[in-house]
């Protein structure tokens, strides 16, 4: 006898799904941050946004600096190897592919020079500054996978604390 089943799983009458991102005029997601630490303007200047699936909307990890390295793009793609018991955030291609760490994003940082990103930055001047290598920060912003490559991040970074 084989039994074949199916479940079907659906919110209850009274809740509504979770919304954890809407579009912006530019077509581009903004995430609603359940708290106000977050800056959901900078979204407008995220090159290529829809290949980043937000998770959470708002969301500070700590960890120390591992390397910055500036993009094509005007970000700045930086790894934090994050404290024990945050490693909960990495999946395996941060593992494999960013040397265990998270990597994190701060938008036009720099001028873009890859054409096809000049756009997201242009008329923004991000003034975040950067921690050197091997600071302890707190990091927040958006916390994404990011589908083109398969690795999890903090994209856009809202802000830094250095503790």
């Amino acid at each position: 006898m084989i039994v074949i089943g199916l479940i079907v799983s659906s919110f209850p009458k009274n809740s509504t799904q979770p919304k954890l991102a809407e579009t912006s005029p530019t077509g581009s997601p903004t995430p609603q941050p359940k708290d106000s630490s977050c800056d959901p303007s900078l979204w407008n200047h995220v090159y290529n946004p829809s290949r980043l699936k937000v998770i959470e909307p708002c969301l500070t990890l700590t960890g120390y600096i591992d390397e910055v390295k500036r993009e094509k793009d005007g970000d700045d793609h930086i790894l934090l190897r994050l404290d024990k018991g945050e490693e909960n955030y990495l999946n395996n291609k941060n593992i494999e592919d960013q040397h265990g760490d998270l990597v994190l994003e701060t938008v036009c940082i720099n001028p873009a020079t890859q054409l096809d990103a000049v756009a997201a930055c242009a008329g923004f001047n991000n003034n975040i500054t950067i921690p050197s290598r091997g600071t302890h920060v707190k990091v927040t912003g958006s916390y994404v996978l990011d589908t083109a490559h398969g690795w999890m991040e903090i994209h856009p970074v809202t802000k830094f604390e250095e503790m």
